[in-house]
């Protein structure tokens, strides 16, 4: 079977075919190339990545079968490189091919052969549903992808809430998008009869490495629960006029759940969830593409009037970033987890307006491992250093004074001990950290 690739300037690659069937007379798949002129002339190289390995090939005459050692496992990503000589000239984007081991190398599937018409018809009736729920034009290509998925995808609930969380497969779905998807942003019909504005939505997380978030990419006022990857947006999420993609008027006033992956390459966050005013839940998942700065603002308002807000799951806060806190917990009244990264809290932190901390996540019984992580997230203190200033509600002073901690000899961090240690909680920050408690 030949699959032919349009390869595009801007580092794409756009099979025919995203399905590779692993069986067949030469238990291959045929790729052809075809390249623009600016990107002809130089030799080609692929790069097969795959569960048992990665795997490099030369290309010829814009041509190559892919032998049966990477087409073993369910995925495949691809990517094309250039060369002139030993000089790289052109990288694309890895594409990822899934394997299907019921299609031979002519695209047949050998299984369900004597259904591949009513197949075809259930693609058509399908192709109007799935525009219209997500505003994107889906390729050939795409569509085997989501084919399964979309043959059983549910108009609502009961509840009117549209629950799409296990549709894994639309995880990848956007990850060659340089714009926010349709899914996320809005503009699609999620029930022919009755006004979007009664109907909301949960999206599973979106693998979007290549699109270009900004302070004007609004979230949907249907959108309850979404992730997605930020890691090409850089500062665009957040402006100087302390406006960003998830506190803009009209934008997540209904969101509940949210993921973001890439959140390290932010480097102004001023202001970056201020008022979303059903937040409940946050994941912040840093990777490793650290900007050279951060503003030094980063941190001042961030969680301001997050007032819903109980949990900030993911990496750790690294407080190191900027140097104003000012107002970054103020109304989070019902915050109970969070945690910060050791040793990086540098300047006053007011948590006062925070009463719930003490509390378990999702539970009733007292649970001190936040109350630990700020202590452990405080600098190390030589005493040299100008003391800082931390606040308190008044209730969680108390457990303050009464709860008792020690130091792990193999980490060098403070737990909870229920032993009679004579370290409580205040003495560790009065004292070893050099902190006022106010």
């Amino acid at each position: 079977m030949f699959n032919k690739i349009t390869v595009s300037e801007k580092r794409g690659l756009f099979p025919e075919y995203s399905n590779l069937g692993t069986i067949g007379e030469k238990n291959a798949t045929t790729l052809l190339f075809l390249l623009p002129e600016t990107l002809q002339g130089y030799s080609e190289n692929i790069v097969c990545e795959t569960s048992q390995g990665s795997f490099i090939y030369d290309v010829l005459n814009d041509t190559f079968d892919l032998p049966s050692e990477v087409l073993t496992g369910s995925t495949l990503d691809l990517q094309l490189i250039l060369r002139d000589s030993d000089k790289v000239i052109w990288k694309s984007i890895p594409y990822t091919f899934t394997l299907n081991p019921t299609l031979d190398d002519s695209g047949i599937n050998v299984i369900d052969t004597a259904k591949a018409e009513q197949r075809e018809t259930d693609r058509t009736e399908l192709a109007g549903v799935v525009t219209e729920l997500t505003g994107e034009d889906l390729s050939a290509a795409e569509w085997d992808e989501l084919m399964d998925v979309t043959a059983e995808l549910p108009v609502k609930t009961e509840q009117d809430v549209v629950d799409l969380t296990s549709y894994s497969e639309l995880t990848n779905a956007f990850r060659q998008a340089t714009t926010a998807p349709s899914l996320i942003t809005g503009g699609y019909n999620l029930d022919k009869d009755e006004s979007d504005e009664d109907i909301l939505v949960k999206l599973p997380y979106l693998y979007t490495p290549n699109a270009k978030y900004s302070e004007n990419t609004p979230i949907s006022s249907a959108v309850v629960e979404c992730g997605f990857d930020v890691s090409a947006s850089g500062d665009t999420l957040c402006h100087y006029n302390e406006v960003s993609m998830f506190n803009r008027t009209n934008s997540s006033r209904n969101l509940r759940k949210l993921k973001l992956t890439g959140i390290e390459c932010v480097s102004y966050g001023k202001s970056m969830f201020m008022g979303v005013p059903e937040l409940a839940e946050l994941e912040l998942v840093e990777g490793d593409n650290y900007p050279e700065s951060y503003s030094s603002g980063y941190y001042s308002q961030f969680f301001r009037n997050c007032q819903k807000l109980e949990a900030i799951l993911g990496t750790p806060l690294d407080m190191s970033r900027g140097t104003n806190y000012s107002a970054m917990f103020y109304n989070c009244e019902s915050l109970r987890y969070v945690r910060f990264k050791p040793g990086t809290i540098c300047r006053d932190l007011d948590l006062s307006y925070c009463p719930a901390l003490i509390k378990k996540y999702e539970a009733t019984t007292d649970d001190p491992g936040t109350l630990l992580s700020i202590i452990n997230g405080v600098r190390e203190y030589t005493g040299a250093e100008d003391p800082i200033t931390i606040k308190f509600s008044t209730f969680v002073k108390s457990y303050l004074s009464s709860w008792r901690c020690t130091i792990d000899e193999q980490t060098g961090l403070y737990v909870y001990s229920d032993r009679n240690s004579d370290n409580t909680m205040w003495t560790i920050l009065t004292t070893a950290k050099g902190v006022v408690i106010s």
